[in-house]
């Protein structure tokens, strides 16, 4: 049952033509040479995500996707299919190996929709390549390899959006906003709703299978930077529960602990205390004393925030309702929100960024402490033990085991 102090969900689809330019950053990156009006895109990845936004992108007027990217042949033939159909031409182009697609000189951006393990290896190259990122959270496996991320897009000047939809769906960006006015009084607790915590704290293997053709699934490229293990047509379902292939508390925690990071306007730093509760909650500590909690249990849907302050607090989550302590804190607020499973705003803000050279919604310098800090939640919450942690140094005080995590190994030959 709804509170009194709830509204309804004002449901209407946010088109691209309707995007407002005053809602981009207002950076511009001049010393890059501006693409044409029509934005020309590659897709990695083209699973679960890639296939729900694949029409999002696809549909956007300003953009021609002219080459899609899979190790799987059935999805890249399926994606080159549907595109063809889309543009009445055959002039999408389908590949297997991301290095061909990358060395298109006539494609401005990529739209990076892999599992986790690929995401910070396949930015930068992209970067490297010049061309402009849409990738898929979490942007990293790592504190070192996001990081590298956010150098990257620095050095290489090209425009990076995270795929952190909920910086732009309405009833998210009307919470912080009211979190952000005061109105609650001083914040004192920010919540994060997490799922499936622990859920990727080992690797379970699987019987071998014999490897399948590499153009069929090329399964060495599939593993990619993660350690090698035998083939298990299983693994393309259940990566999600594998330490090797998934960041476990980023899995929500990229939506949930950046939204709370953006709200207070801490997007340079991260709590500097780690204390795990049980099972299904961790708090963290900023070195201000605010308190972010990290809890699985408690909420009404999934990827909700609750900002609490001294005068009132505010709580929304993916339904589209916006929950207040007083009916008041909502007075001529209008929520403008849409779908978080296929947003229009997030993805039509990155074209947007591509063409004026501005900087987009969800760089990654700004995403990689919301990361640190899911990932330092990630090594306190399965060692166990209370951590005293430095944002500066991204390192952990005085525990050597802590330390030894902040980085993966990448196998060769996808070094950072």
């Amino acid at each position: 049952m709804m509170q009194a102090g709830s509204i309804g969900r004002r449901g209407f689809l946010i088109r691209a033509a309707a995007f407002s330019a005053a809602t981009l950053a207002t950076r511009v990156r001049a010393d890059v040479a501006r693409p044409s009006n029509t934005v020309a895109m590659g897709i990695v990845g083209i699973g679960g995500r890639g296939s729900q936004l694949l029409p999002v992108f696809m549909n956007q007027n300003d953009v021609r996707i002219l080459a899609v990217c899979d190790v799987v042949k059935e999805r890249r033939d399926r994606a080159k299919t549907t595109v063809d159909a889309y543009n009445k031409d055959t002039a999408c182009t389908a590949f297997r190996d991301f290095r061909d697609l990358l060395a298109r000189p006539d494609i401005d951006a990529l739209y990076i929709a892999t599992s986790d393990r690929w995401h910070a290896q396949l930015a930068i190259r992209t970067m490297q390549a010049g061309k402009d990122v849409y990738c898929e959270k979490p942007i990293a496996l790592s504190m070192r390899e996001g990081e590298a991320v956010s150098a990257a897009a620095n050095r290489y000047q090209r425009v990076y959006q995270g795929g952190v939809q909920r910086r732009n769906v309405g009833n998210f960006v009307t919470a912080m906003a009211l979190a952000k006015s005061g109105r609650l009084g001083r914040l004192h607790t920010l919540h994060a709703g997490m799922a499936g915590m622990g859920q990727s704290a080992v690797n379970h293997y699987l019987p071998t299978e014999a490897t399948p053709d590499p153009d069929t699934l090329d399964w060495d490229m599939w593993l990619g930077p993660a350690p090698w293990r035998p083939f298990n047509v299983k693994y393309l379902q259940t990566w999600h529960g594998e330490y090797d292939f998934h960041g476990d508390l980023t899995e929500w925690g990229s939506h949930t602990v950046d939204l709370c990071q953006l709200t207070l306007g801490r997007e340079n730093t991260a709590p500097v205390r780690y204390v795990p509760e049980n099972d299904t909650t961790l708090n963290a500590f900023y070195a201000d004393g605010v308190k972010l909690v990290m809890r699985q249990q408690g909420f009404r849907n999934s990827c909700a925030v609750r900002f609490e302050g001294d005068a009132g607090w505010v709580e929304t989550d993916d339904s589209g309702e916006i929950y207040v302590s007083s009916p008041t804190l909502l007075e001529s607020r209008k929520v403008q929100t849409e779908d978080w499973m296929r947003p229009v705003a997030h993805p039509a803000e990155f074209i947007a960024c591509v063409k004026s050279r501005k900087t987009s919604s969800a760089p990654p310098d700004s995403l990689h402490f919301s990361h640190v800090c899911c990932h330092a939640a990630t090594i306190s919450y399965h060692l166990k033990r209370e951590l005293a942690f430095d944002p500066a140094t991204l390192t952990f005080a005085k525990d050597a085991e802590a330390n030894r995590l902040i980085n993966r190994t990448c196998r060769a030959p996808w070094r950072i």
